[in-house]
C-alpha cells in the first residue's frame, strides 16, 4: 500500500509568489557555488540536509490524499481539495490510467466531511466530464449527493450538476459499519470538527493507514475510548491534524485542529509507528512549517525520551510513501 499526498494545506490553498520562487532561486545558486558540487545530484544530496524552506516548498493545495494498493480494484482518494486538481495531471496517479480518457475509468472518494476546502477540487478534475466514467463517493454525512451538487449550481460554477451527475454514485455510510473494497477493509470514526468530520482507517490484512483530519481530538478522551485499543491505535502510519502551533491554537479551540504537542502525545499513547502531520495552516510560511516539524520532533524526545522508536514528518505535496 502506497500513499500519494496530491494536497495537505488546511482551509485554503496557498501560492507560491515570484519572490518566494526568486528567494529559493539564489540561495540554491549560492549554496552549490560554496558547496562545489559537479551534478545536481551532489547538489540536491546536499541540499536534503538542510531544513526544507531553505530551497524547497511544502506545497499549497488542500486536502487530497490518494491510496494505491493492488488489493483494490480502483484507486481510492481520501477528500478532493485542490489536491485533486494536481492528481488529475500527475501521470502517477490512478486517475492518469487510460480507462478515463476513453470514459471507462473507475474511482473511488471517501470525503471526511464537505467543507468547501475538501470538496473543490472536484470542479477542476477533466475525467468527471468525460462520459462513461465512474466516480464512487462514499461519505458518512447525510444529502451527500445534495452537498456535491451545490458545486455545480450556476451561481458558482458554470457546468450544472447534470452534466456530471449520470458518472457520480454516492453511498451512504451506515455508522459503526465498514466499506470493502477489494481486499481492503475501510472503517471510519466521527470526529470533533465543526459540522462533523469522520476518520477513515484502511487495513490490506498486514498494514494499516489511519487518515485523521479536521480534528481537534478532543472526542478521543472520552470513555469508551481507551488508550492503545481503539480506532486510531497500531497504525503503521497516523496522518493527522496538525494546524496549529501551541501558541496559536490559544482562542482558536473550538476550530476543529489540533496543535503539534497534543498531536505527538496522541501518538505516542496510540503506539503508532510513523506520525505525518498534516493540514499545514495557510498562514503559515515554509520557515514556519520548518519550525513546526522541529518542535513536534524536540518535544518526542523532551516528554518520551531521545530513542522513542516514533518517527514524525511534516506532509509534502507531492510526496509518496509506502505503508
Amino acid at each position: 500500500m502506497k500513499i500519494k499526498f496530491h494536497g495537505a494545506r488546511g482551509s485554503n490553498p496557498v501560492s507560491v509568489t515570484p519572490a518566494r520562487v526568486e528567494e529559493i532561486s539564489r540561495f540554491v545558486w549560492e549554496f552549490s557555488r560554496k558547496n562545489k558540487s559537479k551534478t545536481w545530484k551532489q547538489a540536491k544530496a546536499a541540499l536534503e540536509e538542510l531544513p526544507r524552506s531553505k530551497y524547497q516548498v511544502y506545497g499549497g493545495a488542500t486536502t487530497c490524499v490518494e491510496v494505491k494498493s493492488e488489493a483494490s480494484p480502483l484507486p481510492i482518494f481520501f477528500d478532493a481539495g485542490t489536491g485533486l486538481t494536481t492528481a488529475g495531471s500527475d501521470r502517477g496517479s490512478g486517475l492518469a490510467h487510460a480507462d478515463f480518457r476513453a470514459g471507462k475509468g473507475k474511482a473511488a472518494f471517501f470525503l471526511t466531511h464537505t467543507h468547501w476546502d475538501h470538496i473543490c477540487g472536484l470542479t477542476t478534475l477533466g475525467a468527471v466530464f468525460k462520459p462513461g466514467n465512474q466516480f464512487h463517493f462514499y461519505g458518512v454525512h447525510k444529502d451527500l449527493q445534495r452537498r456535491i451538487a451545490v458545486l455545480f449550481q450556476d451561481e458558482f460554477f458554470p457546468v450544472p450538476f447534470n452534466a456530471v451527475e449520470r458518472n457520480f454514485e454516492f453511498h451512504q455510510i451506515p455508522l459503526n459499519s465498514s466499506v470493502r473494497l477489494g481486499k481492503l477493509n475501510i472503517t471510519h470514526f466521527p470526529q470533533t470538527h465543526p459540522g462533523g468530520s469522520f476518520a477513515y482507517r484502511v487495513d490490506d490484512g498486514r498494514k494499516t493507514f489511519v487518515f485523521a483530519t479536521d480534528t481537534s481530538l478532543k472526542n478521543t478522551n472520552k470513555a469508551g475510548v481507551i488508550p492503545g485499543q481503539n480506532f486510531y491505535s497500531n497504525a503503521d502510519v497516523l496522518v493527522l491534524d496538525a494546524q496549529f502551533s501551541p501558541e496559536d491554537i490559544v482562542g482558536r479551540e473550538d476550530w476543529g485542529h489540533a496543535e503539534i504537542y497534543s498531536v505527538v502525545e496522541f501518538a505516542v499513547r496510540e503506539n503508532a509507528k510513523r506520525l505525518c502531520l498534516f493540514h499545514q495552516s495557510p498562514t503559515y510560511n515554509d520557515d514556519e512549517i520548518d519550525r513546526q516539524l522541529k518542535r513536534a520532533r524536540q518535544y518526542l524526545a523532551r516528554k518520551f525520551g531521545p530513542r522513542h522508536p516514533l518517527s514524525i514528518r511534516m506532509v509534502v505535496e507531492g510526496e509518496e510513501i509506502r505503508v
